[in-house]
């Protein structure tokens, strides 16, 4: 993860790889991070699911995904930097909560079972909000999650050992296709 670069270095290096996504998140600080992965490792066998757990770098919310396609990346990039530096200021750092195992059945198959909360992280709902008012998008439907892994197989929503952190920061990252690891390309710490 700080495999950092600056923006001027960015549209070269950006167009030699083929991107999946570029999106501005939440990570969890390494203590929640490894409870997120013995939660997805109990959660399988609990289930019998097939899917194979995200690596423990890989655990993020996403609070906002840019168009990444070729000819947009560059703008993108600095859109989401200009945006992350204004949103920061004056928000102090909160704590999030996730207590929730269940999965996304929207696809046909291949599900993302995920960490989630039945309601709260308020604090979260209102930065995420404050993210897209920022970019002049009306601020829509949030639903704070951690992608554990992906399976055929649907889990039913079901109360686990909460996981909590304090987010002291936000990051733009790059997801770079085939790779099971994130470039990041920016962070900005909350200063409120």
């Amino acid at each position: 993860m700080n495999d950092q670069f600056l923006f001027s270095d960015m549209p070269a290096a950006l167009e030699e790889q083929p991107v999946t996504s570029v999106f501005l998140a939440i990570l969890p600080d390494q203590v929640a991070a490894e409870q997120i992965a013995r939660c997805a490792c109990e959660v399988r066998a609990r289930h019998g699911l097939k899917g194979v757990p995200r690596p423990t770098g890989r655990f993020h919310v996403t609070l906002h995904t840019f168009d990444h396609a070729p000819h947009a990346l560059e703008r993108s990039v600095q859109m989401a930097q200009m945006v992350a530096a204004k949103v920061v200021k004056g928000v102090s750092p909160f704590e999030v909560l996730f207590d929730r195992v269940k999965s996304f059945s929207e696809k046909k198959s291949n599900f993302p079972c995920v960490l989630a909360d039945r309601e709260g992280n308020e604090a979260l709902r209102a930065f995420a909000s404050r993210l897209k008012r920022e970019m002049g998008k009306p601020a829509g439907h949030f639903t704070p999650h951690v992608t554990l892994l992906y399976d055929d197989t649907i889990v039913k929503e079901e109360y686990v050992e909460p996981v909590i952190w304090t987010v002291r920061e936000i990051v733009l990252l790059k997801a770079i296709k085939n790779r099971k690891t994130f470039q990041e390309l920016g962070r900005w710490t909350l200063q409120g």
